[in-house]
């Protein structure tokens, strides 16, 4: 091909080159990443003043019917984001390993990483089949929890009765659904997932930067 310019020529092989790609891909992990992360924060930023009842209390209470209603639709369609965005990590994940380290010294690394920390913690299961329940199966509407005591405790949670009518759960999601007792509190198991995934996502970032170093530090000679 004949370039009119040199910068026409050093641009396309900039897009060709090795670097460009690795630079997308984990351009790319690093969106699927944020998404999920904000749709943590908006479902707990959402959540959280239930923490003080008496705010709440007056809020939710009787003569407030349109607050109410919006808690829990804004929460149903919050925590839908969540699961959703959960699985597509995971996904998007997957897929850019294999692309980038498919027979690489770093495939075996991350494999025993991810077993060790992710694979089979039962939150990581549980999680991964709640969020097939919620888009393949039904949206599981949360309802206002309120426990008296020397405080007043108030959470958005879901009937954990219902989520065991499913047949779709395997043996480690319907462990963590038994010893549940009788109500799954959404703002809890958000926390616990996401600190998981936060940690192992924290590790990975800090490996590929390792690993890539030297092409990144190309890239950006590339890009001037």
């Amino acid at each position: 091909m004949e370039y009119k310019t040199e910068f026409g020529r050093l641009f396309d092989q900039l897009q060709a080159s090795s670097e460009m790609e690795i630079y997308r891909n984990l351009q790319s992990l690093c969106a699927s990443y944020l998404v999920f992360h904000k749709n943590y924060d908006e479902l707990v930023s959402h959540l959280e003043h239930l923490n003080d009842p008496r705010q709440t209390l007056f809020k939710y209470s009787n003569e407030h019917k349109d607050n109410f209603n919006f808690l829990i639709e804004e929460s149903s369609r919050l925590f839908h984001n969540f699961l959703a965005s959960a699985k597509s990590l995971v996904d998007h994940t997957r897929v850019l390993i294999k692309r980038l380290y498919s027979n690489k010294e770093f495939q075996k690394e991350y494999d025993e990483k991810l077993a060790a920390d992710i694979t089979n913690t039962p939150v990581q299961k549980f999680v991964q089949k709640l969020r097939n329940y919620a888009q393949h199966y039904t949206l599981p509407i949360p309802s206002l929890k309120m426990e008296f005591g020397e405080d007043i405790k108030m959470s958005l949670s879901l009937d954990v009765e219902i989520l065991k009518q499913w047949n779709g759960w395997d043996p480690i999601s319907r462990s963590y659904l038994e010893n549940l007792g009788d109500s799954l509190c959404l703002i809890s198991l958000s926390k616990e997932y996401f600190v998981l995934v936060e940690a192992f996502y924290q590790w990975l970032t800090e490996r590929q930067a390792q690993i890539h170093e030297s092409d990144l530090e190309y890239f950006q000679i590339m890009m001037h």
